[in-house]
């Protein structure tokens, strides 16, 4: 059945986040319904209005035909949602790097504070919102004069901070399991010198200056090292602890490259396990993100388009506005005139009527004098005619 482009893009923006790897794959409707099903507070609107039948065979055809696994298809299909502009383009790219600097700036103060010993618990106390105040001033009446609408950013890109945390917690543990097993294969008796016997240990950022130590000492095919320095790759990953542990909020960007950083670093200890493990984390980050971004893109053309309808709209209410009143002072000038017209024919005929007022006035009373006269004979004999 062919359904409206309208309904099968608003599904493939709604669903594009969870059609995608693996679940790309997916295509009886059993299995379509029950990822459908998983989300009702997400999809609720989106079932509302088309129904939850029509929605799996939107998603079925979608699948059927690969939409959700290619970007190439999907533009194809949707080319409109594709579109920005390059104005867009560089707005976004200068929040995204304006946040980037203000979390940078926060890490290296964390850095810079855990190296003195001198953190204050006090100081990291909740989710800090470092990078948000790069963000776009969202407060119309102040951004901008009457009648003018300033389209608030959507960037840069986050994600609710509990999902950053479980990124960012899960991927240092990965890390510090990472160094303890490299630790426990290649030097286990720097283990037994600083009484470590598990992974939990110690936090990351005291495993990977114990590796990096010992890594002098460590014959070359313990490592896989590329043109990056050991020790380049190995602190890269204490921004992976600072993040989780002071709550530091990070652009869903951020949290990409510190997932890449933990990537790297596990290859170089030769963790090829939890390499494809994070790996994969950073396919699915970069997949959400991209459909984030996608569903951005569209929400600030059709709300950029709604405003422009919208200042059509009191630009004519504008016009009408100057036209009623032009027209209302217009015709009072015009009853004024015409009563000033009245009232000077009224004046003329006044005054150029004197004469024969007084002429008739005279008539009259003549004709009341012969009038009395014959009254009077009429009232000496009655009975007489006169003609």
């Amino acid at each position: 059945m062919a359904y409206q482009i309208a309904d099968r893009r608003r599904v493939y923006l709604a669903c594009r986040a969870i059609f995608a790897g693996d679940k790309a794959h997916l295509r009886r409707p059993k299995k379509v319904r029950e990822e459908i099903e998983k989300r009702p507070s997400a999809l609720g609107s989106l079932n509302r209005d088309l129904g939850i039948e029509k929605v799996v065979e939107i998603l079925r055809d979608l699948l059927e035909r690969r939409v959700f696994e290619s970007e190439l298809k999907a533009k194809v299909e949707f080319p409109e949602l594709f579109v920005s502009s390059p104005r867009q383009e560089a707005k976004r790219e200068e929040s995204e790097i304006g946040a980037a600097k203000s979390t940078a700036e926060a890490l290296e103060e964390i850095a810079s504070a855990e190296h003195a010993d001198a953190e204050s618990d006090e100081g990291f106390g909740g989710v800090h919102q470092y990078g948000e105040d790069v963000k776009v001033e969202t407060n119309v009446e102040k951004a901008a004069p009457q009648h003018t609408i300033v389209l608030p950013s959507l960037y840069p890109t986050y994600v609710p901070y509990k999902a950053q945390h479980a990124i960012l917690t899960q991927a240092q543990r990965m890390l510090e399991e990472s160094c303890f097993e490299f630790v426990q294969k290649w030097a286990p008796v720097a283990l037994e010198e600083q009484g470590l016997d598990c992974a939990s240990s110690v936090e990351l950022t005291k495993w990977t200056r114990l590796v990096a130590k010992i890594a002098d000492k460590m014959p070359q095919e313990a490592f896989k090292l590329g043109v990056t320095p050991l020790t380049e790759i190995l602190f890269a990953t204490d921004k992976v602890r600072h993040s989780a542990v002071h709550r530091l909020l990070t652009t869903a960007r951020g949290i990409q490259d510190l997932v890449r950083s933990a990537v790297a670093l596990t290859l170089a200890l030769n963790d090829h396990r939890r390499a494809g493990e994070l790996e994969e984390m950073c396919y699915e980050l970069d997949s959400k993100i991209k459909a984030m971004e996608l569903n951005k893109n569209v929400l600030e053309n059709s709300a950029k388009a709604g405003l422009e309808e919208i200042q059509r709209q009191r630009e004519e209410l504008d016009r009408r506005e100057t036209e009623i009143i032009a027209n209302m002072i217009r015709d009072d000038r015009e009853n004024k005139s015409l009563v000033g017209n009245l009232l000077e024919d009224l004046v003329g005929r006044i005054l150029e009527g004197n004469t024969e007022t007084e002429e008739e006035v005279k008539g009259g009373q003549n004709g009341n004098v012969g009038r009395d006269r014959s009254l009077s004979r009429v009232a000496e004999d009655p009975f007489k005619v006169y003609y």
